[in-house]
């Protein structure tokens, strides 16, 4: 007498359905982590953009003040270029307080594909002014 095994009668637990609701909540769970850390990094992104920010406006007020002493000591043009640059480092703070996180990454991309080289020396400035400005905040809290 032939003997019948059937799928039904005889299931694999092994098999790729029994898995499949462990794999399924391993990923749930994963994805839930990811997105969970992606929001923490994006919080603590925007607070420091904004303390960017806020560190640029302050550079340039600094630099108008300079620029108005210079300009009443009879020092025109570096009062001119004082006062450009403050200008100009006004309008970097304004940008940034004003784009989010992704703008301001679209930007980065788009400048980097226009102009490499300006892009290259730009980033290599920024890491090293990050650099000194983590060893100084290190260095005035023991």
């Amino acid at each position: 007498m032939p003997v019948e095994t059937s799928s039904a009668s005889n299931p694999k637990p092994n098999g790729p359905s029994a898995g499949d609701p462990l794999r399924q909540a391993v990923n749930e769970q994963a994805s839930a982590i990811w997105d969970d850390a992606k929001g923490t990094a994006r919080t603590k992104l925007d607070q420091q953009k904004q303390s960017v920010a806020s560190g640029i406006g302050s550079i340039a007020d600094a630099l108008r003040t300079s620029a108005r002493d210079l300009e009443q000591k009879q020092q025109g043009p570096i009062a001119r270029f004082a006062e450009g640059a403050a200008d100009s480092l006004q309008q970097l703070s304004g940008r940034l307080e004003g784009r989010d996180l992704d703008g301001l990454m679209r930007d980065a991309e788009t400048m980097a594909r226009r102009r490499p080289a300006v892009f290259f020396c730009s980033a290599m400035a920024a890491g090293f002014l990050a650099v000194r400005f983590m060893k100084s905040s290190q260095s005035s809290h023991p």
